[in-house]
């Protein structure tokens, strides 16, 4: 089941990103601050425009995936994460195309993101999407240097 997240899915959705980014990647501890930042942003602007959804799977947080008000024509896709042990099962899928109906729903016009090329499995769901890679730059943030890409999917033709 995937539903709109509640107050009490914040520590879920801080702590779930900061260990498997921690564990798989070897993401620091600033990149925890970044994501609570970024729920606390979401719970703060209180958007109708803005959702972040989880997904639950046997009664259990499973993942999440997010759409932020960029402006009123462009949402930003975030917060994706699927869990280790419900990865392969279509959920990943389920919570992206989710995110995009939601964001045509409301209105907006195209869906941006911002990536770092080494999470494989995620740009591959992307492009399957119809995103669109549209540029790249090299930053050290979470204490790596990364190549974080901007990707773009246009949901309505100008």
């Amino acid at each position: 089941m995937i539903r709109p997240y509640r107050l009490e899915d914040k520590d879920y959705i801080v702590n779930s990103h900061y260990e498997l980014y921690n564990k798989e990647f070897g993401y620091d501890l600033s990149f925890r601050g970044f994501i609570e930042e970024s729920v606390n942003g979401f719970i703060e602007r209180a958007d109708s425009d803005e959702n972040i959804f989880i997904l639950e799977v046997d009664k259990k947080q499973s993942g999440s995936v997010s759409i932020k008000k960029v402006n009123d024509t462009t949402a930003q896709l975030g917060l994706f994460l699927v869990e280790p042990n419900v990865r392969g099962t279509g959920y990943g899928r389920k919570l992206v195309e989710t995110a995009i109906n939601f964001s045509k729903k409301n209105g907006f016009k195209r869906i941006v993101l911002w990536t770092n090329s080494e999470l494989k499995s995620a740009r591959q769901l992307y492009e399957r999407f119809g995103f669109k890679l549209k540029g790249n730059q090299i930053q050290m943030l979470s204490n790596k240097e990364l190549t974080e890409e901007k990707w773009e999917l246009v949901l309505v033709d100008n």
